[in-house]
């Protein structure tokens, strides 16, 4: 929750200013009210629901408030899905995810255009809908156990056919 609330309540501020609605943080219970002036727009609603639950698994605010806009997707992939429930199989598929030095996580992002946040037993993706769907498969290639270079090939097919 302290995330969400941001430094003296900064990103809970930039949150509510961007998208007209009212955030009430219960930090103890680590619930989040939400209240829009019109009550009959779910849609934004739903669109702070996530940009919130984005700040809260681990991207930057800035990234997470492109879920503000109508074009932009949250997508969050459970490791343990592929995995099961190992701890060191979950360390060892999260380290094949980011790559040496960040290498695969990077490529996954540059060429999808899509924002990855690995954190805990999960993997969150923020992008277009485009992007978005090919970056999920990427990820998916990796945690199934892919080799790096079948998912680089699959990357540059997708960006072959996005020009």
């Amino acid at each position: 929750m302290g995330a969400v609330i941001g430094p003296k309540g900064k990103t809970k501020r930039k949150l509510e200013e961007l998208s007209g609605c009212v955030l009430n943080i219960d930090s103890g219970e680590g619930v989040v009210e939400i209240s829009s002036p019109n009550e009959n727009d779910a849609l934004k609603s739903l669109q702070v629901i996530n940009a919130a639950r984005a700040i809260g698994r681990g991207f930057n605010p800035e990234k997470a408030y492109q879920l503000l806009e109508m074009d932009y997707y949250l997508e969050v992939v459970d490791i343990r899905d592929y995995v099961g429930r190992s701890k060191k199989r979950l360390g060892t598929v999260r380290g094949r995810l980011i790559g040496k030095e960040g290498k695969t996580r990077h490529i996954i992002e540059d060429m999808t255009g899509c924002d990855l946040a690995i954190q805990g037993h999960t993997v969150s993706i923020i992008s277009d809908l485009d992007g978005l769907e090919s970056a999920k498969v990427a990820v998916s290639m990796v945690l199934g156990g892919s080799e790096h270079g079948s998912v680089y090939k699959y990357l540059e097919g997708f960006r072959r056919r996005k020009r």
